[in-house]
């Protein structure tokens, strides 16, 4: 249980690193196929995409039991998050473009693993289709309700962007949100990864693009 433990203290740190340079470099070509997704998303129903269509369907024909589970957007879906840490049962539940309401349509898939712990990372998408900061919390509560059964979930702060700096405001309310919801269930910790525009330099994990 310590080496688990240990295992998860540096998790977060480098396998978000690693997501957030894929995600970040405006140079790199996969920034322009996640920023070509997210374009195309300004509706929340994340259903009708394909790329989230192609990896339900994934997931559903690789179905797999695992100690913790990545859910989560591009951020996630970006990482190597088995090769990051061999010694850890893992999978990735990530989709580049997901909201909230797709991890919903999709939670049956993620509570299959029967993991121990769930790590969440969403809602940038949700801000960036002009949805409701509150609405946003809203859906999250009822995927940490969904998610009681798991011994612990962590909510991660969403991340502030650097190229739609107008969502901040929004985002920033989003998290005082979801301090809120995790304050009211008792497997449930929010995680503040410190990535706020207000600091005078970014974090080691620095900001969404």
């Amino acid at each position: 249980m310590k080496k688990f433990g240990g295992v998860l203290s540096i998790l977060l740190v480098a396998g978000f690193a690693a997501g957030l340079a894929v995600a970040s470099s405006k140079n790199n070509a996969a920034y322009a196929f996640v920023r070509g997704l997210v374009s195309s998303l300004r509706s929340t129903d994340t259903s009708e995409n394909d790329h989230w269509r192609t990896k339900v369907d994934e997931f559903r024909q690789f179905e797999g039991h695992a100690d913790i589970v990545m859910v989560g957007d591009s951020l996630v879906e970006n990482a190597q998050w088995q090769e990051l840490f061999p010694e850890v049962s893992i999978i990735n539940r990530g989709i580049s473009g997901d909201g909230v309401d797709g991890v919903l349509l999709r939670l049956d898939q993620i509570t299959a693993a029967t993991p121990r712990m769930v790590f969440i990372m969403l809602g940038v998408n949700d801000i960036r289709a002009y949805t409701d900061a509150e609405q946003v919390a809203a859906s999250y509560g009822k995927i940490i309700t969904r998610l009681a059964a798991v011994n612990e979930v962590i909510v991660q702060s969403t991340l502030f962007t650097t190229s739609e700096t107008k969502n901040n405001a929004a985002i920033r309310r989003l998290n005082e949100g979801l301090v809120f919801l995790c304050s009211k269930a008792p497997n449930c910790r929010f995680l503040d990864l410190k990535c706020d525009p207000g600091h005078k330099r970014p974090t080691p994990l620095g900001f969404h693009a």
